[in-house]
């Protein structure tokens, strides 16, 4: 628990004093890779949920995504291949047996159940413009290399979108997404967003 709360510590000097924030990687990063991996679940369970259901908003949760989706995305931020300025410090610090681990934890728990429904057009709206194209790569059991989408947070959702739309997003392999998401606009991101949110996780 102190190596979680150093760590906390650590993120809140970066934020308040910018100009110290090398150091405070430095030191987030110290206190990280000493913590046993119990507690580095638990500094991860701050932001996306104790189960891996985040509450927070625009943190995804982890709970029930793939394996190589958790791997992937870890090994992205490690190396820089994808910014996340809360994450890095803490990646950055992994070893190849952490994000194995990681890789283990979360898929084994169950995903999150889909929100509630509070705007039903907005659902049929979201679900007519997939049309099952989604589903094409992020298949409905979500046991492949893409992320599982049912049951996300609609906010993270929208903001993926954003990202990949605005570059700073490439994706793997072929990089279809910022394709994808070039061709919608706000209005048609939230739709989506807003229907895989409220799905009910396979």
């Amino acid at each position: 628990m102190r190596c979680f709360v150093a760590g906390m510590a650590a993120l809140v000097a970066a934020a308040v004093a910018p100009g110290a924030a090398k150091a405070s990687d430095d030191a987030a990063a110290a206190a990280f890779e000493a913590m046993s991996f119990k507690d580095k679940v638990a500094l991860c369970a701050a932001c996306h949920g104790a189960k891996g259901v985040s509450d927070m908003p625009g943190t995804p949760s982890l709970a029930g995504q793939p394996v190589n989706v958790i791997e992937y995305q870890l090994l992205f931020i490690h190396y820089d291949q994808r910014k996340c300025e809360v994450m890095a410090p803490y990646t950055h610090a992994m070893t190849n047996d952490d994000i194995q681990a990681f890789g283990e934890y979360y898929p084994a728990l169950p995903p999150p159940p889909g929100a509630p429904d509070n705007d039903a057009a907005l659902t049929k709206a979201g679900a007519k413009l997939d049309n099952g194209h989604c589903e094409t790569c992020h298949i409905p059991t979500g046991q492949s290399d893409t992320p599982r989408l049912d049951g996300q947070r609609e906010d993270y959702l929208v903001k993926s979108l954003e990202d990949y739309k605005n570059g700073l997003r490439s994706g793997r392999g072929l990089g279809v997404m910022p394709e994808v998401a070039y061709g919608l606009s706000e209005n048609e991101m939230r739709e989506l967003a807003h229907y895989f949110s409220v799905k009910t996780g396979h």
